[in-house]
């Protein structure tokens, strides 16, 4: 079971869970202050945003509230 996703509940996703996953960006980061949604399992989305971003990103969450998205003002990266 993936462990490296962060939840405000403290519940962990099964591997086989399919849902959108969201990412963030850390500060200096190219796209600081933004996040994108992939959907798939945990291992898929993970794959893809390394596809798309190599090792540019910062966190995994399972929803937006998680990642702090309205929270911190996050606008999605499109």
């Amino acid at each position: 079971m993936p462990s490296n996703v962060y939840d405000l509940k403290g519940e962990l996703p099964t591997a086989e869970e399919v849902r959108d996953w969201v990412f963030t960006f850390g500060c200096g980061q190219a796209y600081a202050g933004r996040y994108c949604v992939i959907h798939g399992t945990h291992d898929e989305a993970r794959a893809e945003m390394f596809k798309r971003h190599g090792q540019q990103w910062s966190m995994q969450y399972r929803t937006e509230e998680d990642a702090g998205v309205e929270t911190y003002g996050l606008k999605e990266l499109r």
